[in-house]
């Protein structure tokens, strides 16, 4: 019975590893741009659908659902953020969608999210300000300090630019944001 379960156990990180490995390949090969991005966000809404969607009744459910399945999948990915629609928006598009009374169906909640995900829906996060800044501010700071500072005019720019670019990189790294 143990062996059964272990087997089991084996059979199913097995293709969940592949499922990863699947999806890292498919994200390598797809370019990083805002279609690519919607289509994402668009599946990942799909899936969720029974988690975060199957039960809502109301518009303010609905809301709610639509704000959490955006912020799920922000964490997720990281440093691109979507502009959640504000409640008007989402709510016209509500009504246009759900004509019966009820459970929201499948096919509406994709058409609404279809209408709602659109090429402004995007936005910069912190950590991709952050990451411009200290990999572009750095050098420029550098350069700045060497020539108002005194004693630093023995410091060629071809070293305190790439000095300060390193510096930067390394950075990055050592606090996990690149």
């Amino acid at each position: 019975m143990e062996k059964e379960k272990s087997k089991r156990k084996e059979e199913g990180d097995q293709s969940s590893k592949a499922a990863m490995k699947s999806e890292k390949d498919q994200s390598k090969a797809a370019p990083k741009n805002e279609k690519a991005d919607t289509k994402k966000l668009i599946q990942f809404m799909e899936e969720q659908y029974e988690k975060y969607v199957a039960n809502v009744q109301t518009f303010d459910e609905f809301y709610h659902a639509i704000v959490e399945l955006i912020e799920k999948f922000c964490e997720e990915r990281g440093q691109v953020q979507y502009k959640i629609p504000t409640k008007k928006e989402l709510e016209e598009a509500y009504n246009n969608h759900h004509k019966a009374e009820g459970q929201l169906k499948k096919e509406e909640f994709i058409k609404i999210g279809k209408e709602m995900i659109r090429r402004d829906s995007f936005t910069l996060g912190k950590a991709t300000i952050d990451f411009v800044m200290y990999l572009f501010g750095a050098p420029l700071c550098a350069l700045v300090a060497k020539r108002i500072l005194p004693g630093l005019g023995w410091l060629s720019d071809d070293v305190a630019i790439p000095l300060a670019t390193s510096g930067a990189v390394a950075y990055l790294i050592k606090s996990k944001q690149l």
